[in-house]
């Protein structure tokens, strides 16, 4: 638990100089999500998603070459339409396209898909996460378990102790 806590908020405090958003430290977030989450089944590729136009796709396509989470290999792609998420493990949601959370839910629905959400509050409107910055722009996360059991996600107490708010 240590060990995460120092890894997301010594990040979470890095962006906090930024008025701009840090989608380094966004991506890190990302991928230490996905690697304290657990899933129903496991494919040989572990695929991840940015729905919308965002430098979130650069940011994790540098950090994930080369590398796993638990075992598989990543695979990163961009999306601007539902019906190009394919078969997704998560799907970041670009602040710009925010406005297709309802039909991204609906194309997902039944399915062990994490949706984490670039805006603050998506998380209260069905995506499993949420980023909001803090009064200090430190960058937190906020949780709704409730949407991610649906969808068969386990997500790590040590997520759950670490994140600003859970519903």
């Amino acid at each position: 638990m240590k060990k995460i806590f120092i890894l997301l908020f010594g990040l979470a405090s890095f962006a906090a100089g930024a008025q701009t958003t840090n989608y380094q430290v966004h991506s890190l977030f990302v991928l230490n999500i996905a690697k304290y989450s657990e899933w129903p089944t496991a494919d040989a590729e572990f695929h991840i998603v940015v729905f919308g136009k965002s430098k979130m796709y650069d940011e994790l396509i540098k950090l994930t070459t080369g590398k796993n989470i638990n075992g598989h290999t990543i695979k990163v792609t961009q999306a601007e339409a539902v019906t190009d998420i394919g078969s997704a493990n998560i799907i970041f949601l670009a602040d710009g396209k925010s406005g297709n959370l309802d039909e991204i839910i609906k194309a997902t629905e039944g399915k062990s898909i994490m949706i984490i959400a670039e805006r603050e509050g998506l998380h209260k409107k069905g995506a499993g996460f949420s980023f909001m910055l803090t009064e200090n722009n430190t960058l937190r996360y906020d949780i709704n378990n409730s949407v991610l059991a649906r969808r068969n996600i386990k997500v790590s107490k040590n997520l759950s102790n670490l994140a600003n708010s859970v519903i």
